[in-house]
């Protein structure tokens, strides 16, 4: 087929977006499909053909950015498909293409813990399949939305996934494997795919190179295998890294990846570069017309055609043309050039290149350097952007020829220089932090705490939410070391002339708020169905209220401080979650209840208090059952997501504080029970140790008129803390650890911070011998012993409790 195909031309631009374009789709070519950094999915429906039009609609929108899309084809049930979309927030979304953003999707599926980075779709046999950051991929059962199985055996970040078949699929990791299972989720192969895996592609039947995968690596190069793990070739061709991957029906391979490009080979050879006027190209997907959408880092999503009646006008054209031309290329991109040594416009006549997308620097006749690309099929040299080198202004720091609004130092290793980590607020933190792990060659396992310390020091987060700047608890220094843990930095000493900043006591109250409130109220109405006209069942008036107080939670900024106001449908619905969280039978089905009541939490300005047959809010979920210790053994998650909402009752409110205030009695017992797993799961340890650090908070920051009782609770509390501090495992950042919660020291970091705050603010005698009672030294001994004084964070705060000590 080499030398038969045409060019793609452009055929239209689809501008709406305000982020990069992380997905794209084009099933049909009626419509398409493009999801964002911006946490919006729009889908595009076309109004002219010759030359393309299109007209967006929001389909949906979140809080969090999007980063995969998938399509399922149409089915008596869904006439125009279904559109899966997921990203930072972990929930994966089924919508059908005619529906708006503030319509309820038509199934919302809870399951991974982390970031989803890809779904699959195979509709002949009823199933998808995605990938995520928490090292996992799931199989899913398209109509009951559930997962059916998990694949397991992966030890990093599952970045592609393919449902190869009715009875297969396929995984690449960052552990470099790529990996092939049964539907059912046994393991049938693996095999060192040669570096870490960020795409895969199937192969149509009897592909001209007797592959059946593609697989796209970090070394910039293109695989292709067979399922036996046998390598069949290489395409090499890219400068950088490829982000994804798509097949067209001719079988042809499309790439596209961080150095500008789209390139399309036929067999091993690259037949066409499309360059575009954005660093990033994150996304291509092909249409079974021919054409090829693509995503970028510019705002934009673009459709490239062969068929000369789909090419844009000569106006969308030139317009192209023109911004690529005027685009901006940062010198590190091409490596170091000298201009003065670049060869003139002249060269441009004289010699022609000698493959598809071969760059030359010319140096033009106004001193400046511009990058060219020779395209075989019009056998000349295109112009596709000016090399800039700035220097820094005013507010930008200068790093490798490019401005940046931050540059983080971090230490890798003890007696080497740092390395520099760039970063400019219009990125995505787990973009830069995944670029700067790859430039230089650092485990992905530390992905999550790198991105964690720059959203940290660039907005102020606190665990799964941004707080605005000055209100962080944890520091604001620049520098980082890897397996440092999410919303910690660390405190560089300061210098001898600057008063000690001290991290005890603790004075602020911290919330936990990620996730999705449009997606807890979904599953609170596909429960209710299951009681039908039993007493459990909600009633219209209870469903609307909910429905009101979260379409209000899905707008509102949690950054901010709790600022919901006082509404009836808010005063209404806290009866009808109590409802759910205490009396659904069986328990696994009042998550979602307790889950809206953690968001109302965090948002109320004022927390309703309702009381419901002579129990509040909390008294009536401390006796629900949920913390009881055989409960506890069979399911954890109720209690974590109940103990989620009682830390966000103290931040948010002080009817909420008054609320646990009353019942930390209670409260403290109750947890008795979740603190053996503490040790091992880290989704319960950072709910316990952050609900202790609060209520140590209250305890410690209430009139004195409650001395004795707070005096009481932080004896309790200390006891509580020393054991919990003794218990967490040594660390272990590696990413082959078996237990996830070595490779975390952000709950032994709460646990510390919780326990030296009672002992600085109760400093007295008694509580001296109290710490000797209950062996805080000891714990503080195995903190040492664990590795975890190698963080300069817990150096600092084990010195404030040993001051306390003495």
């Amino acid at each position: 087929m080499s030398g038969a195909a045409t060019d793609f031309k452009l055929s239209a631009v689809l501008r709406g977006h305000k982020s990069d374009v992380r997905a794209v789709l084009l099933p049909d070519p009626s419509f398409a499909a493009t999801a964002s950094r911006d946490g919006s999915t729009r889908v595009w429906k076309r109004t002219s053909t010759s030359p393309p039009t299109y007209d967006d609609t929001e389909s949906s929108h979140g809080a969090q950015f999007k980063t995969c899309l998938a399509y399922i084809p149409p089915s008596k049930e869904y006439e125009d498909g279904l559109i899966l979309s997921s990203g930072q927030d972990a929930l994966i979304e089924a919508r059908q293409p005619s529906l708006t953003a503030d319509m309820n999707a038509d199934a919302f599926m809870v399951g991974h813990s982390n970031q989803v980075c890809s779904i699959d779709v195979c509709a002949p046999a009823n199933y998808f399949v995605s990938g995520s950051w928490d090292a996992t991929a799931k199989v899913w059962e398209i109509g009951r939305w559930e997962v059916a199985y998990d694949l397991t055996g992966h030890t990093a970040t599952v970045w592609a996934v393919l449902a190869f078949s009715r009875e297969t699929i396929v995984t690449g990791c960052a552990d470099r494997a790529i990996r092939v299972f049964d539907i059912r989720g046994k393991m049938l192969n693996s095999w060192d795919g040669q570096d870490i895996v960020r795409a895969l592609a199937k192969l149509p039947e009897g592909h001209r190179t007797g592959a059946q995968i593609a697989a796209a690596t970090n070394d910039g190069i293109v695989r292709l295998w067979n399922l036996k793990g046998e390598l069949i070739a290489s395409l090499v061709g890219h400068e950088s890294f490829i982000y994804s991957l798509a097949v067209l029906p001719s079988g042809e391979i499309v790439s596209s990846g961080e150095d500008r490009s789209v390139r399309v080979w036929d067999g091993q050879s690259c037949i066409q570069v499309i360059t575009l006027p954005a660093i990033s190209v994150w996304s291509v997907s092909t249409a079974p017309n021919g054409d090829i959408i693509v995503g970028s880092s510019d705002k934009t999503a673009r459709i490239f055609t062969r068929d000369p009646e789909r090419v844009a006008d000569a106006e969308t054209l030139a317009a192209f043309e023109e911004s690529l031309q005027a685009s901006s290329i940062p010198q590190q991109t091409v490596g170091q050039i000298n201009v003065t040594d670049l060869p003139g416009p002249d060269f441009l006549k004289r010699k022609a290149g000698s493959k598809e997308g071969q760059n030359q620097i010319i140096k033009e006749d106004d001193g400046s350097a511009c990058l060219y690309q020779w395209s075989m099929s019009q056998q000349q040299w295109i112009k596709v952007g000016q090399v800039v080198d700035s220097a820094a202004s005013s507010g930008k720091t200068a790093y490798n020829g490019k401005e940046y609004d931050y540059v983080f130092d971090i230490d890798i290793e003890d007696g080497k220089p740092p390395l520099k980590l760039p970063f400019n607020v219009t990125q995505n933190p787990y973009d830069a932090a995944t670029k700067f792990l790859q430039d230089h060659e650092l485990p992905m396992s530390y992905l999550e705490e790198t991105a964690n310390f720059i959203i940290k020091n660039t907005q102020g987060a606190t665990l799964g939410q941004s707080v605005p700047t000055g209100a962080d608890p944890w520091g604001t220094e620049n520098r980082y070391r890897p397996g440092d843990v999410p919303t910690s930095s660390y405190q560089p000493p300061p210098p001898p002339y600057a008063p000690t900043r001290r991290t005890l006591p603790q004075k602020q109250y911290l919330s936990v708020v990620i996730g999705k409130p449009s997606a807890a109220m979904t599953q609170i109405i596909k429960k209710n169905t299951e009681y039908a006209a039993n007493e459990m069942s909600l009633q219209p008036d209870e469903l609307q209220a909910l429905s009101d107080v979260a379409q209000q939670l899905e707008k509102y900024n949690f950054s901010s401080p709790p600022s919901l106001p006082p509404s009836p449908s808010l005063q209404s619905a806290i009866p009808a979650l109590l409802k759910i969280a205490t009396q659904w039978q069986p328990p696994a089905n009042r998550l979602a209840g307790l889950d809206l009541l953690r968001f109302i939490a965090a948002a109320a300005k004022e927390f309703p208090v309702e009381n419901v047959e002579g129990l509040d809010v909390v008294a009536g979920i401390l006796g629900s059952g949920i913390f009881d210790e055989s409960f506890v053994r069979t399911n954890n998650k109720l209690g974590m997501i109940a103990m989620r909402f009682f830390s966000n009752l103290m931040y948010g409110s002080p009817a909420g504080r008054e609320l646990v205030k009353e019942n930390v009695d209670n409260i403290i017992e109750s947890l008795k029970p979740l603190a053996q797993y503490a040790s091992s799961d880290v989704s319960v340890a950072i709910a316990l140790t952050t609900l202790y650090l609060n209520i140590t908070v209250l305890i410690t920051t209430s009139t004195s008129s409650d001395a004795d009782n707070n005096a009481s609770h932080a004896l309790d509390l200390l006891g509580e803390l020393s054991k919990l501090v003794s218990s967490f495992p040594a660390v272990n950042h590696s990413a082959s650890s078996s237990n996830p919660a070595s490779q975390s020291t952000e709950p032994a970091y709460r646990s510390l911070v919780a326990l030296g705050t009672i002992l600085v603010r109760f400093s007295g005698a008694d509580m001296k011998s109290a710490a000797e009672l209950f062996d805080v030294p000891v714990a503080l001994r195995k903190l040492k012993e664990g590795k975890y004084l190698e963080e300069p964070r817990f150096q600092t705060v084990v010195a404030e409790i040993e001051g306390a000590l003495r």
